[in-house]
């Protein structure tokens, strides 16, 4: 490894996580009072409601409320409801004034739950304790809040962010040193995924995903060309430019090439990762999470991660940084006190580590000790490299509005089409930037002083 990223590396001892527990502090509209150790007061009952629940997930929040229970006396609920539910789910809560008290909520969300007011603005909890939170949470999702929405509304569980999972053992195979790929461009990924490519073999250089998502990793990829920009001040869509349409084509070109199996056309984010693990593809961009799924069900000799490549217009890495889950306290909440103090234990490092291992997240607080995990050797050192790294910017996203549907849909059809000769590249990418911008220009008319957010870096 460079000696620099091994300096960046460093960033998670000294600016990713922490070890000091957050100052409790009352707020109006708390109904109930006691809140102290169990046996101490009259028990609290709070509802918490789990938006993308799994096995390990569930397993964790039941395991922690049972502690907060025994150290607090506040009892918890747990709920979930499945992810392409839970927009939906909540809005008939919210219109029944029937929301539980804590909600995990998806930044996509925020733009309906905050014009909405289904959730409460959490600034003055915050205040005085921003520093404790790592700079990924203050300075790119608390510091776009703020510019789209006015107020701090969540607090993130984890931090998400992309990397390329490559198979160590095919590279070596192919005369190809991982070392050199550390400081890559696209153009280096795009000759990897030609040169891991073995059909006769049944060897792939990259997992295309297909489906929902599909649009995701495009719209990194095109972003290196619009400054990390997906509209303009006005909301016009910059993402179907010439230029951006020739590197829509150099994307896409790898799956209709052959570099990608013919069946990856409708996959998802399951079959993208069964499919690196198990074998059959040599690449991989996803997010942190990943990591988990790898090290369950592979030698740990064959795989590794590296950054994101980085523009081949300015050299800088576009890469999403962002809270796929966070704690918010809705309009219903019964004890505001109290919902502050569960996210508060949620947020103590000791309890945030252990979640972000479990499910393959960067923790949000700066001082946790020195965890090997997030360390310069560590699987999780080429994502906390490029949270470090000063070219590093991150992008913005399809907007404040709800993208569920389009994300569902249209984003990820429109490709579809194209590569199956049903229309041609240009008119895939024109239907997916016209259906954005429509979106966009519909928020901005109908939310009086709203503004299109704008790049954000670690700096």
């Amino acid at each position: 490894m460079k000696e620099g990223m091994k300096k960046a590396a460093a960033w998670v001892l000294a600016g990713c996580l922490g070890i000091s527990l957050l100052a409790g502090c009352g707020k109006d509209g708390s109904q109930n009072e006691g809140t102290g150790k169990a046996g101490e007061s009259e028990t609290v009952s709070l509802r918490f409601l789990d938006t993308s629940p799994s096995d390990v997930r569930q397993a964790y929040f039941e395991d922690v409320f049972s502690r907060v229970k025994e150290d607090m006396g506040i009892e918890i609920t747990y709920e979930s409801t499945p992810l392409e539910d839970a927009a939906n789910k909540i809005m008939v809560m919210a219109t029944s004034n029937s929301l539980p008290d804590i909600v995990t909520a998806q930044d996509n969300w925020l733009g309906q739950f905050t014009s909405s007011e289904w959730i409460l603005p959490l600034d003055e909890y915050l205040s005085g304790q921003e520093d404790k939170f790592a700079d990924t949470v203050t300075k790119i999702v608390w510091a776009n809040q703020k510019e789209m929405y006015g107020n701090i509304y969540t607090v993130p569980d984890g931090m998400m962010v992309k990397g390329i999972y490559i198979r160590k053992d095919w590279c070596e195979e192919a005369g190809i040193n991982i070392e050199d790929l550390r400081d890559w461009t696209y153009d280096d990924y795009f000759e990897v995924i030609e040169k891991l490519t073995n059909a006769d073999k049944k060897q792939y250089g990259m997992t295309y995903r297909g489906t929902r998502g599909a649009f995701d990793v495009i719209m990194t990829y095109l972003q290196g060309f619009t400054g990390g920009r997906t509209y303009d001040e006005e909301g016009n869509c910059l993402l179907n430019s010439d230029e951006c349409l020739e590197a829509f084509e150099k994307f896409t070109s790898m799956y209709k090439e052959g570099y990608a199996p013919e069946e990856s056309i409708n996959w998802g984010f399951v079959e993208m990762v069964d499919n690196f693990c198990g074998g059959l593809t040599g690449t991989l961009n996803n997010d942190s999470e990943v990591v988990v799924s790898c090290q369950n069900s592979m030698d740990d000799s064959k795989w590794t991660v590296l950054p994101i490549p980085s523009s081949t217009k300015d050299g800088k890495i576009y890469n999403t940084v962002n809270a796929p889950y966070s704690y918010t306290i809705s309009k219903d909440c019964s004890n505001r006190e109290a919902a502050w103090k569960v996210i508060e234990y949620l947020s103590q490092p000791e309890n945030n580590i252990e979640y972000c291992k479990q499910v393959g997240m960067i923790p949000v607080m700066k001082e946790v000790g020195d965890d090997p995990l997030y360390g310069e050797d560590g699987i999780y050192a080429a994502f906390v490299e490029q949270l470090n790294n000063p070219n590093m910017v991150v992008p913005t996203g399809y907007g404040p509005f709800d993208s569920t549907d389009l994300q569902q849909g249209p984003l990820y059809e429109e490709i579809q089409k194209y590569l199956l000769g049903e229309q041609d590249a240009e008119t895939a990418l024109d239907t997916i930037c016209g259906l954005l911008e429509e979106r966009m220009k519909t928020y901005l008319d109908e939310n009086e002083g709203a503004v299109v957010d704008t790049p954000k870096t670690m700096q």
